[in-house]
């Protein structure tokens, strides 16, 4: 789940405010929620300030509430497939997917999942109707295109991941590669 106030770090925080009889609810990231805080504390500084200085009983203000509580982990990652409503943890629990939705809906975990697992994220083996070689000659190397593709996806990741370093030096091996493999004009 998304932080609610800057859209890009993980919510692991869950503010709840009261004011009056409403209550809201924000998902925030420790980034946001600090901020979040401190804003809260200032108002309540300002209010108090505010309160010393004219007489109680003609101060009319709702209070506030705030309640700050974790998410646990399997709220804050907990995907579910749209068709099957099976979660990604339940996935993880029985060991087989509900639908073929599935596959859709918990892409990028299973992707790192295969990628620990395997070592690679995409099948490399016989595929079903595939003619099976009876050549002795060992398979083709992988071309430069497929190392390009297989780079850039790592550099998606790992900008996702927010591994800057690991980008910058994948974005150095994609463009190192993109020289080696123009024709020479």
């Amino acid at each position: 789940m998304k932080c609610e106030s800057c859209t890009k770090r993980e919510a692991t925080i869950e503010f709840t405010t009261v004011a009056g009889n409403e209550k809201t609810t924000s998902h925030l990231c420790p980034v946001c929620a600090a901020a979040f805080s401190q804003q809260q504390a200032t108002e309540a500084e300002d209010q108090a300030q505010d309160k010393s200085a004219v007489k109680p009983t003609s101060v009319k203000k709702k209070k506030v509430n705030v309640v700050v509580g974790h998410l646990s982990k399997s709220e804050a990652k907990s995907t579910v497939c749209p068709d099957c409503e099976m979660t990604y943890d339940e996935f993880r629990k029985v060991g087989r997917l509900g639908c073929p939705s599935c596959y859709r809906a918990f892409a990028k975990p299973l992707k790192r999942l295969l990628k620990r697992i395997h070592g690679s994220d995409h099948h490399v083996g016989r595929e079903p109707g595939m003619e099976t070689l009876v050549s002795a000659d060992p398979p083709p190397a992988d071309t430069g295109i497929d190392q390009l593709d297989q780079l850039r996806t790592e550099l998606a990741q790992a900008v996702e991941d927010e591994e800057y370093e690991r980008a910058a030096q994948l974005r150095d091996q994609i463009a190192q590669l993109q020289v080696e493999d123009a024709p020479d004009a």
